[in-house]
């Protein structure tokens, strides 16, 4: 019998050392960093390409991108490949096209055609407003809205007790495309529409119909099978930071008004969107745009609150990078005697907490690159 408790022993004591790296490991985020990348607000394709490839093969430790898509992130030219970007911000806020056009060519590279590398974000207005739209004669791919072109799959979706009123877009609206004058009307009368439901009032009374659920975008659920995100460095009044998390997760499903805005701010929807089997598959990096940073007035750019830091940061950890730029945001805001985004950003421990990353800054592993060496 002592045999057996000496043998279990040491069995627990060769396994202490890998037990000991698990618990210890760090989640990281590699940045890469060349002020050269932006000039006069515009960025240089050649340098931000080089910045992409070298902190992608840094960050797989791979000799090349072909290996790092292919090995480290298991892409094939069987691929559907969206890499969704955040075009709210106008022609320069939004996703920069060179950063873009860097993962693009990175993975036509690792063999992924062109025709296999979809562009999206939620609405066509913000795709033509961020020059994503019309596409050029030599795109390196191609470009796609989940509103009007793609849709919702109506088989997948997510329910949360808050009721949001259904405008143009949402898939259960039935209706057509509202002018701006009648959209401003839908805003105004939303939260009067809500009030009414709680008091009982049944929705085949109600003007405008409600409903508790959010519908996946289409191109989440059945076109793409690996999913890039490529955010960018900002604020907005409605959720606080508009990072990797909250870009990715308002821009997949609709009726997302609910969730944004004074005693909500995403908190848990972000990170419940997120949630989901389909989306942690899928989704295999996040690349966030710090190449022009805006800690105020986002997502639309405002010169006085933006700031070059010519900056790319990569992760396989949403969490992490949010927890990592939220600090930085948040100072820049207190010199400009501007309030903290932090009370409003929640959503980001919450995320933590379902298990998406990690925002403890203890534990995430900061690497940073500048470029060139």
């Amino acid at each position: 019998m002592l045999t057996f408790w000496f043998l279990l022993l040491e069995f627990c004591l060769l396994l202490l050392p890998a037990l000991w790296a698990q618990t210890t490991e760090k989640h990281r985020v590699l940045i890469v960093e060349n002020p050269a990348s932006v000039v006069g607000y515009e960025a240089n394709f050649s340098i931000v390409k080089a910045m992409f490839q070298s902190a992608l093969k840094t960050y797989t430790q791979k000799s090349s991108s072909r290996e790092a898509w292919s090995s480290f992130f298991h892409i094939s030219s069987k691929d559907v490949v969206g890499i969704k970007i955040n075009a709210s911000g106008g022609t320069v806020m939004s996703t920069r096209k060179a950063l873009v056009n860097a993962i693009a060519e990175s993975l036509m590279e690792a063999g992924v055609p062109s025709q296999h590398i979809i562009v999206w974000d939620k609405y066509e207005d913000d795709l033509y407003n961020a020059n994503y739209l019309p596409l050029t004669e030599d795109s390196r791919y191609l470009v796609k809205s989940v509103i009007p072109q793609t849709g919702f799959d109506p088989k997948v979706f997510y329910v949360n007790e808050i009721l949001g009123k259904l405008i143009w877009g949402d898939m259960l609206f039935q209706g057509l495309k509202p002018s701006p004058f009648e959209k401003k009307q839908a805003s105004d009368s939303e939260e009067n529409v809500a009030k009414l439901y709680e008091k009982g009032v049944p929705v085949s009374s109600l003007e405008r119909r409600v409903s508790n659920k959010s519908f996946y975008a289409k191109i989440v659920t059945q076109i793409c099978s690996k999913i890039i995100n490529v955010p960018v460095f900002c604020d907005n009044p409605n959720i606080g930071l508009n990072g990797c998390l909250a870009s990715l997760a308002l821009g997949m499903v609709d009726n997302t008004r609910r969730f944004q805005g004074e005693g909500v701010w995403g908190d848990p929807a972000i990170a419940e969107i997120l949630d989901q089997p389909i989306v942690r598959k899928k989704v295999i990096l996040h690349v966030m745009d710090a190449l022009i940073a805006g800690y105020a007035g986002g997502p639309q750019f405002s010169p006085e609150y933006a700031v070059v830091t010519g900056s790319i940061y990569l992760s396989t950890d949403p969490v992490a990078i949010d927890s990592i730029v939220l600090p930085q945001m948040d100072a820049w805001r207190s010199s400009a005697r501007i309030p903290p985004l932090s009370p409003y950003s929640h959503y980001i421990q919450t995320a933590e907490e379902y298990g998406l990353g990690i925002a403890d800054s203890r534990k995430i592993q900061v690497l940073r690159n500048s470029f060139p060496p």
